[in-house]
């Protein structure tokens, strides 16, 4: 007796181990099955209609449930290469319910003697297609398999479909099975056809330049097509900012000459937007923010925003011009500008800063050039001196998350180099260092591990001439919990906070869900900053709830300090992003 197949057991393993197992409520049917391992159990249980059946089903209903199960179960096992089982029922009734008893010994497993698996076409001459027919999940002598048979099968279709192999078919695609010698045969052909190139890219129109959406484009017209490279594409057009819908269509019906044309739909976003954001410390009291961004100020996609930020101790106001330059998602010069005011237990200071940056992906990371110029006049107790200083710097992130609003695993690590010279544009020589670092780590679904640590280091050949807001300072929710905004600080004598040359931070905190999107989180921070390593070191402790909103992580944190401190408890209301 000889079987043939085109795959249809493959497709029902597939479908069946997908299936949840029925849940076995007080009014069903209670199925015991034995001698099958778990997988093969799951598999059949979740194809017998009698698994299905309610206890107060009638006569008929449990007679057509016995005649499939014999059936049921042989369509079962096949995927997994059992054709020769023998199967031993009994169904009893007790009390209110049946009880269906299946003691199954599958048999041997049938062997395959031949697996033809074959490319023609074009595909021939890649690489990665011959590397898959090489690698082909099923070799001669191996149990039949038909998940593993499935999944070898679409990994070739799926790496055609990739790689612009449109027209590829399987003119041959059989699995045979032999009852009487009890072998197996595959026979797998792949033909691909031409593989198509790219043609030309043709947008909707659009306010912006034709020059400009030409350059988000990963790849150029001739190139052989990779889906890859559409799918990049379209990421890198939604994270523009520009755009609130990305379609790219490969034509392959309108092709000539194997070059197809590619149709790119786009949907703006709204050309201006305004966001006012709020919060809360007990060190900086009320706090509210307004920006104002203009997404694309003209057809070259230059883009504009506007930013004013109030609290209690401090006051700005803030504005950034950038134009993309050759990849407009990642690449871009920017001219920034800032003017404010702090007031905050270090001191008073008004701080006017410009500058220009570039920013780009090097590296797998994010790189920041910059330089700016800072005049600042501040006051730290021994009357108000201005400081001008010409800011070279560099900054790098590298950032690894599963998720950019929610993480469960995730890290962050900041580095950045800046400083300035004497006589070079500056009255004060400098170096700092400044190194910051952040990692998530889930235990399960309801435990969370947030760490992270800060490190600082500068020279300088006057540090009474640097700028409050250039120097190392501690306490607040970026740093130590439990202390008022730069409170942690070597002190004079006056009682003025200086700042300090050395930085050094490290914070432990854990996150429970508890219900919904709520939960709660307990933290322990320490902090240092000194000029010589031998002052104290500042501890914090606290508790703090946590809320998934649909705008973001909003936490609600109470520190305490364990160490001397200005005030007994401070209170952070924080919206943004974990890492």
């Amino acid at each position: 007796m000889r079987v043939r197949s085109q795959g249809w057991a493959g497709v029902a393993a597939i479908a069946l181990l997908a299936l949840p197992c029925p849940l076995l409520a007080a009014d069903a049917v209670t199925v015991n099955i034995s001698g099958l391992p778990e997988p093969v159990e799951k598999n059949v249980r979740a194809l017998l209609t009698m698994a299905r059946e309610r206890a107060d089903a009638g006569k008929d209903a449990i007679d057509l449930a016995v005649a499939r199960a014999p059936d049921e179960i042989r369509t079962a096992l096949q995927p997994f290469g059992y054709y020769r089982p023998k199967i031993t029922a009994n169904l009893k009734r007790q009390k209110n319910n049946w009880i269906a008893e299946y003691r199954i010994d599958p048999g041997p497993p049938i062997h395959l003697s031949r697996v033809d698996v074959r490319l023609d076409g074009e595909a021939t001459l890649e690489p990665e297609m011959r590397a898959l027919v090489d690698q082909f999940p099923l070799k001669p002598g191996d149990v039949l398999d038909h998940v593993l048979y499935e999944k070898g099968r679409n990994a070739l279709q799926e790496q055609a479909a990739e790689m612009g192999f449109f027209d590829a078919r399987f003119p041959a695609r059989e699995v045979r099975v032999d009852l009487q010698t009890y072998q197996a045969k595959i026979t797998l052909h792949l033909d691909s056809g031409k593989r198509y190139r790219f043609g030309d890219v043709n947008f909707t129109s659009t306010p912006l330049d034709a020059e400009l959406l030409e350059r988000f484009a990963h790849f150029k017209p001739g190139e052989p097509y990779r889906a890859s490279a559409v799918l990049a594409m379209q990421k890198s057009l939604l994270n523009s900012g520009y755009f609130a819908r990305a379609d790219i269509v490969p034509k392959p019906e309108q092709a000539k000459d194997g070059h197809m044309p590619v149709a790119v739909d786009l949907g703006m976003v709204p050309r201006n937007r305004i966001d006012l954001g709020g919060g809360y410390g007990t060190d900086t009291g009320p706090r509210v923010s307004l920006v104002y961004r203009n997404r694309y100020v003209n057809s070259y996609g230059h883009t504009f925003q506007a930013s004013a930020k109030l609290s209690l101790i401090w006051n700005q106001i803030g504005a950034i011009y950038a134009i993309p330059l050759a990849d407009p998602e990642r690449d871009q010069l920017a001219f920034t500008t800032k003017l404010g005011v702090e007031d905050t237990v270090a001191g008073r200071a008004k701080v006017i800063r410009g500058g220009i940056r570039h920013g780009t992906t090097r590296w797998d990371m994010r790189e920041i050039l910059s330089i700016d110029y800072l005049r600042e006049t501040f006051n730290i107790g021994y009357g108000n001196q201005t400081t001008d200083l010409l800011i070279p710097s560099v900054n790098y992130t590298w950032l690894n998350s599963d998720d950019a609003i929610f993480p469960r695993q995730g890290i962050r690590i900041d580095g950045n180099l800046a400083g300035s010279l004497e006589g070079a544009g500056s009255q004060v020589s400098f170096a700092r260092l400044r190194l910051y670092g952040k990692g998530v780590y889930s235990l399960n679904d309801e435990n969370r591990l947030i760490a992270r640590g800060q490190f600082g280091e500068m020279v300088t050949n006057d540090f009474d001439r640097m700028p409050i807001t250039e120097r190392f300072y501690a306490g607040g929710a970026p740093t130590v919990r439990g202390y008022r905004l730069f409170e942690i600080s070597p002190v004079n004598a006056l009682g003025t906070r200086t700042g300090g040359r050395h930085l050094a931070v490290a914070s432990l905190e854990y996150d429970r869900a508890l219900f919904g999107d709520w939960g709660m989180a307990a933290f322990s921070d320490v902090g240092y900053v000194g000029n010589d390593f031998s002052g104290p070191v500042s501890t914090g402790v606290g508790v703090g709830a946590r809320w998934r909103s649909p705008v973001g992580p909003v936490r609600l944190d109470v520190g305490v300090p364990l160490s001397k401190a200005l005030d007994p408890v401070q209170v952070y209301l924080i919206l943004g992003p974990d890492l």
